[in-house]
């Protein structure tokens, strides 16, 4: 974590530097493979009899950008507060759970037994901005670094912890696609003292207003269905009877709907758009630009393609003087079914966390769990670690942290995770 690698510009080979550095210690050797100077992507692999396709363990290595304000203590100190709080950016996303499966993968090596399939190890670059020169770039340059793998652990799911207790593990099986849209627009420039509504900057303003109004039909994804329905078992009564009774409510009132559940399920039941940023080539407030540009997010359900978001996208736009890129197109792959590894993620949960309900979860983030998926791998998500409400909120935000004691927990987890999925991976379990 006292490795700056915020992405922007990323510098993961300090990162992978470090892991290549560890795993040697513990006597594996590893790759690195750079796609662009200093964007580094870390492979090892223990190899295994080979009578199950291959398990991966992967986290990336860049984080978010992160400066001092609003932070108890420095984002890159990765300081321990009252010897039991680590703050740091990258604790929870996601080189904390990247140390747990480098302690899980070295474990295995040291046990001396072959597993039943190879594991690998994988830290990837450029997650944060898209995964350009991460998974796909290994898949792309690098293809023998994944060859006969079937499974990934990765990051993604959910953990609810009330007063200490874990009550809720969401495992991530599918996640919503995205697409990243630039909208530019140019003009001849000017004094500002000349109202100007069809200069560049104000049909930018207008077309990314239009772009945020945009209101998208309720739909109940399956996978959204079951998990909401598993996490009315720890809800109020009240609570509990509407999350059972979503499904009917969604086809008799959608719109009713959006307004009562929370912002949370409100994301998951809808496509969404964010304004993320604005700007022009002009520093002066009393000058029209000649360029002005705006970068849109749209979170997009499974069920819909980014091909049809674009098109109606550039209807409510309704301005052919406003060019529209598209920065990342991503659709929400199929979901991976819950057998094999999400048996063993539920199992060890369960029984390291009695009282606890797991169930599967659609994210509502952009991982590089949709690359596995789009090539046929079965990628699951989960959060191995205790972390409450007020923690959560640091990812991507300040003062990320968590509770030293609830780390080493975590990895004791994630090593019989591991452990378990490597020796005798589960096949053809129905859901429950």
């Amino acid at each position: 974590m006292r490795l700056d690698t915020s992405n922007p510009p990323g510098n993961e080979i300090r990162g992978a530097l470090y892991l290549k550095e560890l795993l040697a210690r513990g006597g594996v050797a590893s790759e690195i493979f750079e796609p662009e100077p200093g964007r580094a992507n870390l492979y090892a692999r223990l190899r295994g009899t080979g009578s199950a396709p291959g398990l991966v363990l992967h986290h990336h290595i860049d984080v978010v950008p992160a400066s001092a304000a609003g932070w108890l203590r420095p984002p890159f100190a990765a300081v321990v507060f009252n010897d039991l709080v680590l703050h740091g950016r990258g604790v929870l996303d996601t080189k904390g759970l990247g140390i747990a499966q480098l302690e899980a993968f070295l474990a295995l090596k040291r046990s001396g037994r072959a597993p039943a399939r190879d594991v690998v190890f994988l830290a990837t670059a450029d997650e944060e901005r898209g995964g350009r020169l991460g998974v796909s770039a290994v898949y792309e340059k690098r293809p023998a670094w994944l060859a006969g793998v079937g499974e990934v652990l990765g990051e993604g799911g959910d953990v609810e912890t009330i007063v200490d207790k874990a009550r809720w593990f969401g495992i991530e099986v599918q996640q919503k696609g995205a697409l990243w849209l630039r909208l530019e627009a140019s003009g001849a420039g000017g004094h500002a003292a000349s109202a100007d509504e069809s200069g560049p900057a104000a049909r930018v303003a207008r077309a990314a207003a239009r772009l945020a109004a945009m209101t998208r039909p309720v739909q109940l994804e399956p996978v959204l269905e079951r998990q909401l329905t598993a996490l009315a078992r720890v809800r109020l009564t009240d609570q509990a009877a509407a999350l059972r009774r979503i499904a009917a409510d969604v086809a008799r009132d959608p719109e009713g709907v959006r307004r009562r559940v929370t912002p949370w399920q409100r994301l998951l039941l809808s496509d969404t758009v964010s304004v993320t940023r604005l700007g022009t080539d002009s520093d002066a407030v009393n000058a029209h630009p000649q360029k002005a540009w705006a970068e849109v997010d749209v979170r997009l359900l499974p069920s819909t393609s980014p091909e049809a978001f674009l098109a109606d996208a550039v209807k409510v736009i309704d301005d052919p003087g406003v060019k529209v890129t598209t920065l990342l197109s991503a659709r929400g792959e199929a979901a991976s079914p819950e057998t094999g590894l999400y048996t063993v993620l539920r199992s060890v949960l369960v029984s390291r966390f009695p009282g606890a309900v797991v169930a599967p979860v659609l994210g509502p983030g952009l991982s590089e769990n949709r690359v596995f998926r789009s090539r046929g791998i079965q990628a699951y998500g989960a959060l191995p670690f205790r972390v409450n409400y007020y923690d959560a909120a640091g990812i991507h935000g300040v003062n990320e942290r968590m509770r030293v004691d609830w780390f080493a927990e975590g990895v004791e987890t994630v090593t019989r995770i591991v452990r378990e999925a490597a020796a005798s991976p589960a096949r053809g379990v129905p859901p429950r």
